[in-house]
């Protein structure tokens, strides 16, 4: 087998090797990059690499990563970001790959000046943990796994009928050239107070926003107070026709919340998930807004931002956003019909390397991860 860098004119066989390996959990999931499998790392950063595994030119595994510039510590500084491992069942693939982890490690290090390497793994996916997370025999050279930092990805499903919204006379705008500065200074002020953020300063907003196909600033949904200073921000934003979900099949529970959502939408409460593959033997995928930039001084304020998110929504579409577990303000509204997935961020280190300070649990500080990056 031979392990080789990916290449752009790859791009249509990694896409198409990537959406036949489904994402379990309560919803069995193929994930659609319709035939540009790098276009989701453009937008997450500019230094990006994609390693894949062959064998007589045959695709039997693959693994990507990201490198950005972070805040950690308090410091700007590069982190790679490993994503979208994905391993045939052929054993020897299997092994191959265990044997090379180590070596595109520091050859992810040494390339790009970065010293840490972070993974983002769904706490559903019992195999995924098992695999990798579990305490393992020194017999082969594998990275340990640190978990850094829990939180839920938070699913908006409609409002039950006696809910109000606490704040309906706060003033809220869309982003626009007169109130541009302003935002980008709430957000860099926000921001710096978490761990792997990736705006301190108008430049790094700047270049976050340009690399996000189809984000716009008017997209931006600003709170004001009545002395006009920003109180809450958010960025809803679709990733169709970009990278789609695709439901294959249910679980009981999922089944059950999805019936149920069927039954509040006749009465005007909620709004349904897709069909399965399994059910109409065609592709159709999830409708949602990822909630991005997502900032708030209090949880009355950003409810008032989902009720304005969630009206402005599509009435098809439903609202994901991420909630770290100290950060109790972004707790799921009890009025609202909602779900949650857990997911763990871990840092991966090579055995003989000493631990990092900012995992000692001293450091209590909250991270972000836009949603759309977390999956």
């Amino acid at each position: 087998m031979q392990l080789e860098v990916a290449k752009l004119e790859d791009t249509a066989a990694l896409a198409e090797f990537y959406k036949s390996f489904p994402v379990r959990g309560l919803v069995e999931m193929k994930i659609d990059r319709n035939g540009d499998f790098f276009a989701p790392y453009d937008i997450q950063a500019e230094q990006h690499l994609t390693y894949v595994l062959k064998e007589d030119e045959k695709l039997e595994g693959m693994a990507s990563f990201i490198v950005r510039d972070v805040l950690l510590n308090n410091e700007v500084r590069p982190v790679a970001f490993g994503r979208d491992l994905r391993i045939s069942n052929n054993r020897r693939a299997i092994l191959e790959w265990s044997q090379h982890f180590l070596p595109v490690m520091e050859e992810v290090f040494h390339t790009f000046g970065c010293k840490h390497l972070f993974s983002i793994l769904s706490m559903g996916e019992v195999q995924a943990l098992n695999a990798f997370v579990r305490p393992r025999t020194l017999k082969r050279k594998l990275p340990n796994y640190f978990l850094y930092r829990r939180f839920n990805m938070v699913s908006i499903h409609g409002r039950l009928p006696w809910a109000s919204n606490p704040l309906p006379h706060l003033k809220i705008r869309h982003g626009n050239q007169s109130n541009v500065d302003a935002l980008i200074y709430y957000v860099v002020q926000k921001s710096r107070d978490k761990d792997l953020a990736t705006t301190w300063d108008a430049h790094s907003f700047w270049d976050k926003l340009d690399r996000w196909n189809g984000l716009k600033l008017e997209d931006f949904i600003i709170a004001f107070d009545k002395d006009d200073n920003i109180v809450g921000c958010t960025a809803p934003w679709s990733s169709g026709g970009l990278q789609d979900f695709i439901p294959m099949q249910y679980s009981l529970k999922a089944h059950n919340f999805r019936q149920f959502l069927k039954f509040g939408k006749m009465l005007g409460w909620t709004r349904t998930l897709t069909k399965p593959y399994s059910r109409l033997k065609v592709e159709a995928s999830l409708n949602f807004k990822y909630l991005n930039f997502l900032h708030a001084e209090n949880g009355d304020i950003f409810e008032a931002l989902l009720w304005k998110a969630f009206d402005d929504a599509k009435e098809n579409e439903f609202l994901v956003y991420n909630q770290q577990r100290s950060e109790y303000i972004y707790r799921r509204p009890r009025t609202w019909i909602s779900a949650k997935m857990p997911f763990g961020v871990y840092l991966l280190q090579p055995p003989e390397r000493p631990l990092p300070d900012f995992l000692h649990p001293s450091n209590e500080r909250s991270i972000e991860i836009e949603p759309f990056f977390a999956l």
